[in-house]
């Protein structure tokens, strides 16, 4: 019987890497309440050579956000975060659940969880976490990103103190040919 030759399969991206690693994120906590809190962090750096015309790139499978762990409390205080691979608030800047509409305009803007404090029938108050956003499609292949830096954004509306997000980014090296990481890599640069 002949026995087939594994090649790394489409969820691995051709490197073979099926055990994905985790990455944390710190935002940081802001300069006053209801501003946004803004960290470049770098990714990092694969360190084994990648094939003749391929791009060992990064695919995000999920993200495990903390979000206002300052604020578990506070039952007014709507927060967010998400993760941009470019620059798209500056920090200190005023956040408002306007401005979060705005951001999710931009199309380098992703894995945006939004927190609120429910109230549960005996009349406690309730946060979830962590909250889990699920990158991947139907066949478990996830987010490409081609950036060295990502950008962690963390805002609110309505808190009484200062918070931060953590981010547990659950990630997997990919390869992709050239032409795929050049159109990957324009697609997530710029300036707002």
């Amino acid at each position: 019987m002949k026995r087939g030759r594994s090649s790394g399969g489409s969820k691995t991206g051709g490197t073979g890497d099926i055990k994905p690693q985790q990455l944390t994120l710190l935002s940081g906590v802001g300069p006053a309440v209801e501003q946004y809190v803004v960290s470049t962090l770098p990714l990092p750096v694969p360190r084994f050579g990648s094939q003749k015309n391929l791009s060992t790139i990064f695919e995000i499978l999920y993200v495990d956000w903390y979000i206002g762990i300052g604020n578990l409390g506070d039952v007014s205080v709507v927060e967010w975060a998400y993760l941009s691979s470019a620059i798209n608030r500056a920090d200190g800047e005023t956040s408002t659940q306007a401005t979060l509409l705005a951001d999710l305009g931009d199309p380098r803007v992703f894995a945006l969880a939004i927190q609120t404090t429910g109230t549960t029938t005996s009349g406690a108050f309730s946060k979830q976490l962590p909250i889990r956003v699920d990158m991947t499609d139907s066949n478990g292949n996830g987010y490409l990103i081609a950036t060295d830096r990502i950008s962690l954004v963390a805002g609110s509306a309505g808190n009484a103190v200062v918070s931060s997000a953590v981010a547990k980014v659950g990630y997997r090296l990919v390869n992709v040919g050239i032409e795929e990481y050049v159109g990957i890599v324009t697609s997530q640069q710029g300036v707002s």
